[in-house]
């Protein structure tokens, strides 16, 4: 078993967010899967089994398994399509199937444009003035400002107290076709995610219709950053460009 490690939504002024991918021959038990996982000490490592449709892929944080992790798709599409010599890779998991393909030096993805359901901001506890609130899998807070996002400080007690929710976001708008964000997870083990391509799944439909435009950048402001490029695709599904390096 060899584990590389990628850096997946970096930029010249990103340093992304690290996942570890493992390529495997059968899958073996989910102990074991959360040993390797927590072993390689990655934010995510995504494991890869060849399959007829293609390659099956799980995705473990280092408390257990989570569910359709963008930045982790990127990093096992982008080892994938190197060792094979693919334009495209179809990556199958028990939540659906993502397709990684590259095009002059970026990475794709399509994924799921969620929509948002309308949530009573008096029934958020963290003491915050917020422009909008709305929930999709997860709770996103519309901040007045990218200042105000940056200097969010995050209640973990609060979060870790709402329920069907798998994260808390902050976001903002940055200019007329652009909008940053933070992201936090505890209740998965991450605190702080540094660069999170699921959340566009949450922001970009929101911030299309919001902005009127149809592409889109974004910036995450953690302690490494992140920056995704997304594009409104015909099917309500968008489309995030990455840049994805091998670190290891």
């Amino acid at each position: 078993m060899k584990a590389q490690i990628y850096d997946v939504f970096c930029s010249d002024f990103a340093k992304g967010n690290p996942c570890a991918v493992v390529e495997l021959l059968k899958w073996p038990d989910e102990a074991e899967l959360l040993s390797i996982t927590q072993e390689l000490a990655q934010p995510v490592t995504s494991f890869v089994v060849e399959s007829d449709s293609g390659f099956d892929i799980r995705w473990f944080s280092l408390e257990g398994e989570i569910n359709l992790c963008g930045h982790g798709s990127l990093g096992a599409g982008a080892a994938l399509i190197s060792k094979y010599g693919l334009a495209s890779v179809t990556l199958v998991s028990q939540y659906g199937q993502v397709v990684i393909s590259k095009k002059n030096g970026r990475y794709k993805i399509t994924l799921p444009g969620w929509r948002a359901q309308q949530t009573p901001i008096d029934k958020i506890d963290f003491k915050i003035s917020a422009r909008d609130v709305f929930s999709t899998r997860d709770l996103i807070l519309v901040l007045e400002s990218e200042d105000a996002v940056a200097n969010f400080v995050p209640d973990f007690d609060q979060m870790n107290k709402i329920e069907d929710i798998h994260a808390v976001i902050v976001t903002a708008q940055s200019s007329s076709d652009s909008y940053v964000l933070r992201y936090f997870a505890p209740k998965i083990g991450i605190d702080e995610d540094l660069a999170t391509g699921s959340a566009q799944c949450s922001l970009a439909p929101y911030w299309f219709n919001k902005l009127g435009v149809t592409k889109l950048s974004a910036r995450q402001i953690s302690t490494s950053g992140g920056y995704f490029e997304i594009e409104q695709a015909a099917d309500a599904s968008i489309v995030v460009s990455a840049q994805v390096k091998l670190r290891l």
